[in-house]
């Protein structure tokens, strides 16, 4: 456990509540390579934003390449801030969430039908 969570989750110079993923996100876009970085993810990852300006569907390939691309290029002193810092509610978690698991890098374009799930058991002796 941390000191900052220790004490309440205050912070050292001021005495008022932290943020961690916050500052973790401020001390990111004041590096040049991580902003850089984490732009072009969120890019990537996320459809429809100002950067692309359609509304193309999410490429799961592409998002898990940004992903990889992130974390390789982004010095860890960036980095891991940005994937452990805590949280202490639902709007904090879920843009944390986010930054590291965009929805993009987990969803399926299209939902299978029921038919294509029971086909898909039936061809797998695990599943069967």
């Amino acid at each position: 456990m941390d000191s900052a969570s220790a004490k309440g989750n205050l912070c050292y110079d001021t005495g008022k509540p932290c943020n961690p993923c916050l500052d973790a996100t401020k001390a990111c876009n004041l590096n040049d390579t991580c902003k850089k970085q984490r732009t072009a993810l969120m890019a990537t990852c996320n459809p429809a934003t100002p950067i692309q300006q359609t509304h193309e569907t999410c490429n799961r390939k592409r998002c898990h390449r940004g992903l990889r691309q992130f974390f390789d290029r982004v010095q860890t002193e960036f980095s891991y801030p940005l994937l452990f810092c805590s949280c202490r509610d639902k709007a904090c978690a879920e843009r944390r969430r986010q930054t590291i698991m965009p929805a993009c890098s987990y969803e399926e374009k299209t939902k299978p039908n029921c038919l294509e799930l029971r086909r898909t058991c039936r061809s797998d002796p695990l599943c069967r």
